[in-house]
């Protein structure tokens, strides 16, 4: 794994870790206060529910408190005319009330008569809940709430139910009534499906504040480091080029030593030596100065060559175009490749690095036309039009896949763009296996001549 990524990672681990519990704290806090709303929301629901009944057993027994308090009255006709009145009871759509002896023996239910005189004590529920006999205990206790499965006359389905008895003691009888009370079941489940979607919004709004905030630093950091790179490979031209230039400012002070310094001294002894030949009788003398001579100008024309191989004089004294020219005529005698040139530039002295870049494109080119392309013929072409300089290398040779060589090895093409580009031209490489290669630059001139 790269260093780059090793370092984003380490430090977007630690975030997303923070962010992962905090979210996990966020959503299990919100989960349980959900849980604690729908259990406080069934709570108020159930209570409602509860004082309503009581209040209505309560009004049932304010109905039947005439008769059933009368101290005159038969007991046999008073328990009738209590069952009368019950049964006659109601409330709601499905609000009526029922009466049971301390046996379990069912005494009014104006819903299902049928059950009136059967002992229903250890009637079950569907869930096997002793409903009736819970019921009595309830209603002994000084009235109670009980909560079982029971048919719903309007529907005629089974539905939970929230019943209340409360007990008459002269008489040992149970009276209640009950509530269905499936719309509660709904209500709550409602609001806990609320709570659900209310958690997953959370959760999703927390992925996608998560995503968008690490795509966010990964943006910022990408970015701070395309800067920063663009910045160091800035910095890396220039200190190249710098390099590039004193190294040419050096090439250039020693091919003056050599061509002022080095030289002149050669041929001074040259010129005292060929003074000295004239004197010479002896033929064997004669012979070794012969030699020494020969040495002598053999040296004179090395030190020339080395001097013109690290910077020619004329692209100091006269210029690129005359610098150009003595380049393409030493090439063509050493190489024997065929040279087309077309130099053409108006007045005006290039400046020194822009000159120098242009020869180098031009010398490294023709290197390459001799090392690799086996080429026949080559042209240059240095043109100027208006204010852009154009200079053009072409050959017919064997070319070459560019993409791929400059991907490899194609160290020199990459300086030769980089220097090309430094100096604000731009540089263009064509070639295909088969069809030669043509190399391009193309340079604009304002503030790179002097008048």
């Amino acid at each position: 794994m790269p260093l780059k990524a090793k370092l984003m990672l380490l430090s977007l681990l630690p975030l997303l870790l923070v962010v992962a519990s905090t979210s996990w704290i966020s959503i299990y806090q919100t989960k349980t206060l959900g849980e604690k709303e729908v259990e406080i929301f069934r709570s108020s629901l159930i209570n409602s529910k509860e004082s309503a009944l009581k209040d209505s057993v309560d009004l049932a027994f304010d109905a039947i408190g005439h008769v059933y308090n009368d101290p005159n009255q038969n007991e046999a006709a008073a328990k009738k005319e209590v069952k009368a009145i019950i049964s006659k009871l109601r409330y709601g759509k499905d609000g009526y009330f029922f009466v049971y002896d301390e046996q379990g023996t069912n005494l009014v239910h104006p819903i299902m008569p049928e059950l009136i005189g059967q002992n229903l004590l250890h009637i079950q529920d569907e869930n096997g809940d002793h409903l009736i006999e819970a019921l009595l205990y309830q209603a002994r206790s000084g009235g109670g709430f009980h909560q079982y499965l029971w048919k719903k006359p309007s529907t005629d389905e089974t539905v939970l139910k929230l019943s209340y008895a409360a007990w008459l003691d002269k008489w040992g009888w149970m009276i209640g009534t009950g509530l269905y009370i499936e719309d509660v079941s709904k209500e709550v489940a409602k609001l806990q499906l609320e709570v659900k979607n209310n958690i997953e919004t959370t959760f999703f709004s927390l992925s996608v504040i998560v995503l968008v905030t690490v795509a966010v630093i990964i943006v910022l950091a990408l970015a701070v480091n395309l800067h920063e790179h663009r910045i160091a490979d800035r910095s890396l031209k220039e200190l190249a080029h710098k390099t590039v230039m004193f190294q040419e400012d050096e090439k250039k002070h020693l091919a003056r030593e050599l061509h002022d310094g080095i030289n002149q001294l050669l041929v001074s002894s040259k010129c005292h030596l060929e003074l000295l030949g004239g004197k010479l009788e002896d033929e064997e003398l004669k012979q070794h100065f012969s030699k020494s001579q020969q040495s002598l100008l053999t040296a004179i024309n090395e030190v020339r060559h080395i001097s013109h191989k690290l910077r020619p004089s004329a692209l100091d004294d006269i210029g690129l175009q005359a610098a150009l020219n003595s380049l393409l005529q030493d090439f063509k005698a050493h190489s024997g490749v065929e040279v087309e040139m077309s130099l053409s530039t108006q007045q005006g002295k290039l400046q020194s690095e822009v000159a120098t870049t242009l020869y180098r494109v031009a010398q490294e080119s023709l290197n390459n036309i001799e090392k690799h392309a086996q080429a026949h013929r080559v042209s240059v072409i240095l043109q100027q039009m208006g204010n852009m300089l154009q200079l053009i290398i072409r050959d017919d040779g064997v070319g070459f896949d560019a993409a791929s060589t400059l991907r490899q090895n194609g160290i020199g093409l990459r300086n030769m763009r980089e220097r090309v580009e430094f100096i604000g031209g731009d540089f263009e490489l064509s070639s295909e296996p088969g069809f030669g290669t043509e190399i391009t630059v193309l340079l604009e001139l304002d503030g790179l001549v002097y008048g």
